[in-house]
């Protein structure tokens, strides 16, 4: 968990659960914030147009998407951000330690609501096994997040994007496990930054 002093909480979700600093988020409540805001890295995220999104059906927009929560897992949505809604799958346990220690003054959101949005090109955050990509071209017309648990996985990922938004030929922001991406990626971004 990282923690700045806008009293922003930042849990990674991985395969095995997340990993946080239970001492460190007890320690940010005694801020006093109003809100605090939670980064969930999931791959099980999906984002709803506001015009679409129902809170009551949050759970369901997992299921379509065949990122179906189980049953150790409760959904959780952020507020509306570019007009979508991130929808999440959260550990019960985690969920329910960050509620008891911080109280209802939480905001859920997604990697792929975050940052300086380009016009054009693409930004892609790799978080343990999750690779966030969102491309912009005018407006976000792609954000997705991937579940990559090999380097297999990710190529496939990479290779499957460049066929329809050709990713490799564009100017692309990376941040995370940049020496992984490259590793995978073979080298075939043309105009790739790291932050």
């Amino acid at each position: 968990m990282s923690l700045t002093i806008q009293s922003k909480v930042s849990i990674r979700l991985m395969s095995g659960g997340h990993s946080f600093s239970v001492a460190a988020v007890e320690e940010l409540s005694k801020s006093g914030a109003s809100e605090y805001v939670v980064e969930v890295a999931t791959h099980k995220t999906t984002l709803v147009p506001i015009t679409m999104f129902r809170e009551e059906s949050a759970q369901e927009y997992l299921s379509m998407v065949g990122l179906r929560p189980s049953h150790d897992e409760v959904v959780v949505f952020s507020p509306e951000l570019d007009d979508r809604v991130a929808v999440m799958a959260v550990s019960k346990e985690c969920y329910a330690h960050l509620s008891l220690v911080l109280g209802g003054a939480i905001a859920f959101v997604s990697p792929l609501q975050m940052g300086r949005v380009p016009k054009e090109g693409a930004i892609m955050e790799l978080a343990g096994d999750t690779l966030f990509v969102r491309i912009f071209n005018g407006g976000m017309i792609f954000g997705e997040a991937i579940e990559v648990r090999g380097d297999a996985d990710m190529l496939f990922a990479l290779e499957s994007i460049d066929q329809v938004y050709h990713i490799y030929n564009m100017r692309v922001r990376a941040k995370g496990d940049i020496e992984r991406l490259k590793r995978c990626s073979k080298d075939l971004f043309s105009n790739l930054e790291c932050e």
